[in-house]
């Protein structure tokens, strides 16, 4: 089971803002965790007045918020949020990137759940500046659910995607996967996408110059062995694919109806922590469904130690 105690939800009062409370919620539920709910406000007099006003967020409108009635499923569980531990926290400040990410370093935050847009934002707009900066620079793993996205956190999580580039950082992600299948009740798909390498002309081996059934008969081979020894279950679907890694993962998503993407912050190609410039930050940002980003070492909410004793009872 994830390591998570304390849930960082960010809110602006924007939609998008709001159409990740759900996941937070539920999550903060099946966990047992805090939930803490930060609004950073601006510095403007009529965004402080505004968002002043309405803070902190009554119940009724936290529940509006998780039922949200044009997309209530019926029988749905929801979690009672008279009985969750909720903290609420407003702050002013001209950089609410940094003061979320101050928070979270402050609070000891598990996991931060928010939008990828919000008042801010026309079409991706927001995930530029605030989500992207807190999604780059945080110190634990994030969730980040699309203002757009249907999402029904306790019914509608039925496919996890992890993709793997065989990095430390991917195998991480994928025990990350695993556990969030194991809450909702989900399947898993493991997905490689092999890169062709361009050959110049001058190399003159044609269009036969790579060996791409070999490679990917070896990627499945490898896919194989990584879903018997992190995962250990039988409800894994492995595919691996030729083309552009961050197009093609969007386009699987697209074609298997995956509800959730579980993405390393970093694998072969990545520096420290400042992820996002490749293909993470491109799924994060395009992807329909909710992504969850992965991070390594100290903020992993999986320990490999963890993952090595469950192989182990399997």
């Amino acid at each position: 089971m994830l390591s998570i105690r304390r849930i960082l939800f960010p809110t602006d009062f924007s939609d998008g803002a709001r159409r990740a409370f759900p996941q937070a919620a539920h999550l903060a539920d099946w966990h047992d965790a805090d939930l803490h709910i930060l609004n950073v406000t601006g510095r403007h007099r009529h965004d402080h007045e505004e968002t002043t006003a309405n803070f902190p967020i009554a119940t009724d409108t936290l529940t509006k918020w998780l039922r949200r009635p044009e997309k209530s499923v019926r029988g749905a569980n929801w979690p009672d949020l008279e009985a969750l531990p909720i903290t609420q926290e407003q702050v002013e400040s001209a950089e609410p990137a940094e003061r979320i990410l101050a928070y979270a370093e402050d609070e000891a935050i598990d996991l931060i759940v928010m939008g990828t847009h919000g008042r801010r934002g026309v079409d991706r707009m927001l995930f530029g500046s605030v989500t992207e900066e807190v999604v780059r620079k945080a110190p634990c793993p994030t969730l980040t659910v699309r203002a757009d996205a249907d999402v029904a956190p306790d019914q509608a999580v039925r496919r996890v995607l992890a993709p793997v580039d065989f990095s430390d950082a991917s195998r991480s992600a994928v025990r990350h996967a695993k556990e969030i299948a194991l809450t909702y009740g989900a399947e898993i798909d493991l997905l490689h996408v092999v890169e062709e390498p361009f050959y110049p002309p001058a190399y003159g081996l044609g269009e036969t110059g790579f060996p791409t059934d070999k490679v990917i008969g070896s990627v499945e081979d490898e896919l194989a062995d990584l879903a018997r020894s992190e995962v250990g279950y039988e409800h894994v679907m492995i595919e691996a694919r030729t083309g552009e890694p961050s197009r093609e993962i969007l386009n699987y998503i697209d074609e298997n109806e995956v509800d959730l993407t579980v993405i390393a912050s970093h694998g072969r190609t990545g520096l420290d922590r400042m992820l996002i410039g490749s293909v993470a930050e491109r799924v994060v940002r395009q992807s329909p469904t909710p992504v969850f980003v992965a991070k390594p070492d100290r903020a992993a909410l999986v320990s490999s130690d963890t993952a090595e004793a469950a192989s182990a009872r399997d």
